[in-house]
């Protein structure tokens, strides 16, 4: 409560021309908190990666890069040995597994979330029915 000389209201009692700021502003450290939480496990390597040495990551990442690439060129002369079309089905398929292999590599370092991650975060919300319609 208030002193009877001071204007001051008393840190406890709510004032009306705030409104409900104080439980917003819990809200909001609330998900600031769990957002925090969420970034550092994300930044963190892959369980794979923890313990590896710097050559072992290296070298890691490289191979993801090279069987994507490989896997690419190899399907692509097996297509265009297939139905004749020599360099098309190669160039198309090679670069294709190039950027497979770049895709692994991130996701191997850790740097992209798997597409069940970041498809499901982000699903649209459901259409409300409109029953307002003119027939």
């Amino acid at each position: 409560m208030t002193k009877p000389g001071d204007d001051t209201p008393d840190e406890k009692t709510p004032r009306p021309e705030l409104g409900d700021l104080s439980e917003r502003l819990k809200d909001l450290s609330g998900r600031i908190a769990a957002e925090q939480s969420e970034r550092t496990e994300s930044e963190r390597p892959s369980a794979s990666m923890q313990g590896a040495s710097g050559f072992a990551k290296g070298y890691r990442l490289a191979s993801e890069f090279v069987a994507g690439t490989l896997v690419g060129g190899l399907i692509g002369y097996g297509f265009d040995w297939l139905f004749g079309t020599l360099p098309f089905g190669l160039i198309f398929f090679l670069l294709l597994g190039f950027g497979a292999g770049i895709l692994n590599m991130a996701r191997a370092g850790n740097r992209v979330p798997p597409a069940k991650e970041r498809l499901g975060s982000n699903l649209p919300q459901k259409a409300v029915a409109d029953d307002d319609e003119e027939d």
